[in-house]
């Protein structure tokens, strides 16, 4: 092991033997804060200057087993009426909300077009953090997920597909050696259907399917599009105008 790695390595020894749980916590809001501008607002106005809002953060803490999967917006009083729009929508577009297709079918259809057999969550959360390169929100929540779907149950496979994931990251370490390696075709799908899972949407425009895949430097006709969307039956917005809004939906409905 070389002596820099060594280095990098006993920074992990040293937060777990220099910290303790109340200085971890303050590193942890610190680096959210510094992170997240809606925390800081949250926290410096809704929190401070509104009595209700703490009551139900106070409310929402003291309940062990109580799932919030909501964002700052959703701790505030007017959160009711904007849960039951919510949950207006979801009847309206019931769980094929992604461009008529559901969850599980988008996810099957990235596992078809995936090279290799590595866990899609796993090498999502290794690429991202890689083309980041720093802990984000999500990728802390999602690094403790990783942990807790192995430590305490002494699951490895998650770990043996981190490893997978990272070795295949290392070996083809530019987007363009990535691409060869998947092949150019199932490349810019695999992108395009990570946009329709990151996007819940009744339907799609191709104009901004092709706008996403060019800001990642991926030139597809819009005859390709079509004829993917219409192969794998996700529905296309073809009415002229303005894009339609897309409907949000509260994270826990997504369905992993």
């Amino acid at each position: 092991m070389k002596a820099s790695d060594a280095s990098n390595d006993e920074s992990l020894l040293r937060r777990l033997a220099e910290h303790t749980d109340e200085t971890a916590t303050v590193a942890l809001l610190v680096a959210l804060c510094r992170q997240s501008p809606e925390l800081k607002h949250w926290l410096w106005e809704d929190f401070a200057r509104d009595a209700k809002v703490r009551a139900k953060f106070a409310k929402l803490v003291a309940t062990p087993d109580a799932k919030f999967t909501g964002g700052f917006r959703d701790l505030t009083p007017d959160a009711r009426a904007r849960r039951e729009e919510a949950r207006r929508l979801r009847e309206q577009i019931p769980a094929r909300r992604y461009g008529g297709l559901t969850w599980n079918e988008v996810t099957t259809l990235v596992r078809h077009y995936q090279a290799g057999t590595v866990d899609l969550g796993v090498f999502l959360l290794a690429h991202e953090w890689q083309t980041s390169g720093k802990a984000t929100p999500t990728l802390m929540w999602a690094g403790i997920e990783l942990l807790e779907l192995t430590v305490p149950t002494g699951r490895r496979r998650p770990l043996k597909h981190l490893n997978k994931a990272l070795a295949f990251l290392k070996k083809y370490q530019t987007p363009t050696q990535r691409r060869a390696s998947f092949g150019y075709a199932d490349w810019w799908k695999l992108h395009a259907l990570f946009y329709i899972l990151r996007h819940p949407c009744d339907s799609y425009r191709t104009r901004d399917l092709r706008n996403h895949l060019a800001a990642l430097g991926l030139e597809i006709s819009a005859k390709d599009i079509r004829r993917f969307c219409t192969r794998h039956g996700i529905r296309r917005d073809m009415r002229a105008g303005r894009p339609r809004t897309r409907v949000r939906v509260p994270a826990s409905s997504s369905g992993a």
